[in-house]
């Protein structure tokens, strides 16, 4: 009983369904409490009250704004929300009002609880759209079993009536709002994935978008007047073009009538208008079942058998293309709106028995691939690079290991780690899951701590990272790095930056040397501000004359009170910076030291640096004269470039605007 009661859910871009394994150990669709096998998707605020369903989307004319469709779209994006009497709901709220409507009818059916499910989800979901269908299930009061990728449901609830069978097929998943193209082999009890591609923001609603822009047109040209202006014109057009639409599949021609402020349209829709309307759309479903038969390293005479999940195969265009290109006709063994959430059911009932420990009901097993490949950002050439660690269509669940990591200053304890997902080499055109900071690397000198790091795609397909020093064997903490920081701006060298301009005020530089000084300051500070960058004048002695500040014009009247007087108090200097430019998440340090002679106290300048340096400060020593201790400085500085040194203070000034330039460039 206990496997029974999971079930599987295909929570679809316009149509959802839920199913079940019978007493027989065979896949039903649950009807819902209005008799519908599938639910539509959509959403209706009426007052306190949330309905889903066929009224919700037969309301939308008259409560345009009170009616929310195609959440599934917008799921993983933080930005989006729908606002109802000033409160903001996000697309797993509202996907959940969609579920519980689900489960509350599937426990009408079955006269019993439902907890457990399988939710389907496009192929092509990334991980913030997988992390956002989990919590829409959490919010349903629903143990999420499993995600299961929508092609590789239905290519199960196909195995299920070929056991035996040896077949390689592809499944071409055209629903409402996805498309999902994935090739996979039937071997005995086994479905392996070979391959998956697609495009989440592809689906039925496209082609119906091409056909109501055309009625708008029309309605336009012969009336003057937009309907697409009238929230609750549109979607009164939007269902007569649906309509349409549906009437296409069946018929070469349908009539539309339509009225918009007393204005009335008769318009005659042929077939082959619909399919140039909507041959691009095609097209790109076209070229991604090339992409994925690459990706799987076969020709489409290998493919057996092409299996059509998603009620937009129904289309003609569709049916004709794969028979073009697959010399075949699709298979119509299964209802293609009700094979994912079968598929899902299967799986449900089978995890659930496993808890149990009881027979399955199927001994049909699935092996399934990643969607995206998974990697971590380097500087590589000059510029960010994607560095890929899992690659698509990688069997899940996986993970890989790379062990080559070390520490870049003296005192690390944490490491920052940007994780993309995607494709592309250019880490801007990836989606970026997460800039992490790990913690707790013992306090080592610089490269002496070694660190692993693991990715891993769990079987939901949801991204899991973790780090470990090698030397401790410690698997190091983490947590979402705090900073504003994104990875633009590190490609684009607009990480906020906090500079420490450290002047030499002794008495050597009495007369001309200070003027140079003050002059080389000027230009360095013009040249060094920009956005997120803030600078701080310090004078050795003299102490802090300006803090951190991007005020051009206090940093120069900062810079005119440079006044040579005393010995060098170098680490009184380095102090008063080190404690003005505290450590922050996300926030770069730098530490600009310029001198002419030798600190009063070398011990403490060394102290003072190391203090800094393995809180990730990063230091730069520029020295003038023939009095400066080279070696010294040179110890002193971060990295062998970061020294430099000028035989006279005329010098100073171009060796300032070449930092100020080098810290610009990043």
């Amino acid at each position: 009983m206990a496997s029974r009661a999971a079930v599987g859910i295909d929570l679809g871009t316009t149509f959802s369904s839920i199913a079940h394994v019978n007493k027989h150990g065979v896949p039903d669709i649950l009807h819902n409490a209005e008799g519908d096998r599938i639910t539509p998707s959509v959403v209706l605020f009426d007052g306190d009250e949330v309905i889903v369903g066929n009224y919700a989307k037969q309301s939308a004319v008259v409560y345009p704004d009170q009616v929310v469709e195609f959440v599934k779209r917008h799921m993983g994006d933080r930005t989006w929300s729908f606002n109802y009497r000033n409160q903001n709901y996000t697309p797993e709220e509202i996907s959940s009002f969609i579920l519980a409507k689900l489960k509350h009818d599937a426990e009408l059916r079955l006269g019993h609880r439902v907890d457990q499910a399988v939710i389907t989800v496009p192929a092509y979901f990334g991980d913030a759209q997988r992390q956002a269908t989990l919590r829409a299930g959490e919010m349903a009061k629903l143990e999420v079993l499993n995600l299961l990728n929508e092609p590789t449901a239905a290519a199960y609830a196909y195995g299920l009536n070929n056991q035996g069978a040896e077949k390689t097929v592809m499944v071409f998943d055209l629903g409402g709002g996805t498309f999902d193209v994935t090739v996979c082999q039937l071997a005995g009890n086994d479905i392996n994935v070979l391959a998956t591609s697609g495009d989440h923001q592809l689906g039925g609603k496209d082609w119906d978008d091409r056909l109501i822009t055309f009625a708008a047109e029309r309605f336009r040209e012969k009336h003057g007047l937009d309907p697409l202006e009238d929230l609750a014109a549109y979607h009164d057009l939007r269902q007569k073009c649906v309509s349409a639409k549906i009437g296409l599949t069946r018929r070469p021609k349908v009539n539309l009538f339509y009225d918009f402020k007393g204005k009335i349209m008769r318009l005659e829709v042929e077939r082959t208008t619909f399919e140039e309307l909507t041959s691009g759309l095609l097209r790109r479903c076209q070229l991604l079942c090339w992409d994925v038969l690459e990706d799987a390293k076969l020709s489409p005479d290998k493919i057996d058998t092409v299996l059509l999940a998603g009620g937009s195969t129904r289309m003609p265009m569709v049916r004709e293309m794969i028979k073009r290109e697959f010399g075949q006709n699709p298979a119509t063994d299964i209802n293609p709106d009700e094979c994912v959430s079968m598929g899902a059911a299967l799986t449900a009932a089978t995890i659930a028995a496993q808890q149990q420990g009881i027979e399955p009901p199927t001994q049909v097993k699935l092996h399934d691939v990643t969607s995206h490949s998974l990697g971590m950002v380097v500087f590589r050439g000059g510029a960010l690079h994607n560095s890929r660690i899992i690659s698509r269509n990688a069997r899940i669940p996986c993970e890989h290991t790379r062990d080559d990591y070390v520490t870049s200053h003296d005192g690390q304890t944490t490491m920052d780690l940007w994780l993309v997902q995607g494709e592309n080499d250019d880490p801007l055109e990836c989606n970026v899951l997460g800039h992490f900071e790990f913690y707790g690397i013992p306090p080592r000198a610089a490269a002496e701590s070694r660190l692993a790091v693991t990715y891993r795609y769990n079987a939901n397909g949801i991204v899991e990272v973790e780090a470990m020093d090698l030397r401790s064997g410690q698997t190091l903490a983490h947590r979402l790095a705090q900073g504003k920081v994104t990875l633009e701006d590190l490609a684009r060298n607009r990480v906020p930056t906090q500079i420490a301009l450290l002047m030499d005020c002794s008495g050597s530089m009495y007369g001309q040397s200070i003027e140079d000084a003050r002059g080389a300051a000027r230009s360095f500070v013009e040249r060094s501000l920009q956005p997120n960058r803030q600078i701080a004048i310090i004078a050795f002695p003299g102490g802090v004359l300006a803090p951190p500040t991007s005020d051009l014009d206090r940093l120069r009247s900062s810079i005119d009170e440079l006044t040579p007087i005393g010995s060098t108090p170098m680490a009184d200097g380095l102090k008063n910076a080190r404690e003005l430019l505290r450590p922050k998440a996300g926030v770069q340090r730098v530490f600009v030291v310029m001198t002419d002679g030798h600190p009063d106290d070398p011990d403490e300048v060394t102290a003072e640096v190391h203090r800094i340096r393995t809180s990730g400060g990063r230091v730069v020593c520029i020295g003038v004269g023939a009095q400066v201790q080279q070696d010294f400085l040179r110890s002193l500085a971060s990295r062998p470039k970061d020294f430099h040194f000028c035989n006279e203070s005329v010098e100073l000034e171009g060796t300032f605007i070449n930092l100020a330039t080098e810290l610009t460039a990043g």
